[in-house]
């Protein structure tokens, strides 16, 4: 049994292993080796603050695992970055089936400073049902919503007035 090296890491790993067992790194299948790794990784030569300046990962990783894609734009089915787009997402802006952000846009939009989507939280929510300070949706909970707020109310009828548009009587 022969031993390679890592694409990823360059720690030497046997040749018939599936993956690295340093770093996860999926190693290329050999001859009569029955693998099921289907997934794509991509992973930008320029950095920014240590970290990939893109890092995509999508599909299944090695044994059937999700690999988180880390970088300043992150996208894959797991992304953790300053921009991070995928199911499951977490960043200073994240757009995610369910996300964690400073701005956050998703089905589940866990925004700390703002929030958009099916279940929105943060200091301005919007959405299907929007929890925060400023809230607007079909169910609003917080301090200034359309329903507890007509000063709030008359701002938002503002906006859209002085866009040229009387969507708000």
């Amino acid at each position: 049994m022969a031993l390679i090296s890592c694409p990823e890491c360059a720690k030497p790993v046997s040749e018939k292993a599936r993956a690295c067992p340093h770093c996860g790194y999926p190693i290329k299948p050999s001859a009569g080796w029955e693998g099921t790794y289907a997934g794509y990784e991509y992973k930008s030569s320029a950095s920014f603050f240590g970290m990939p300046l893109v890092h995509i990962v999508y599909g299944p990783g090695p044994g059937g695992t999700l690999k988180p894609a880390k970088g300043f734009i992150a996208i894959g089915n797991v992304a953790i970055g300053v921009i991070a787009i995928g199911g499951l997402s977490v960043g200073v802006i994240a757009l995610a089936g369910l996300g964690l952000g400073l701005v956050c846009f998703g089905g589940v939009a866990l925004g700390i400073f703002c929030g958009a989507g099916g279940l929105a939280t943060g200091y301005i929510a919007v959405g299907g049902i929007a929890i925060g300070t400023y809230a607007v949706g079909g169910l609003a909970i917080g301090t200034h919503t359309l329903q507890n707020d007509p000063q709030f109310r008359e701002y938002i009828r503002s906006l859209f007035k002085n866009m040229g548009n009387q969507f708000i009587p």
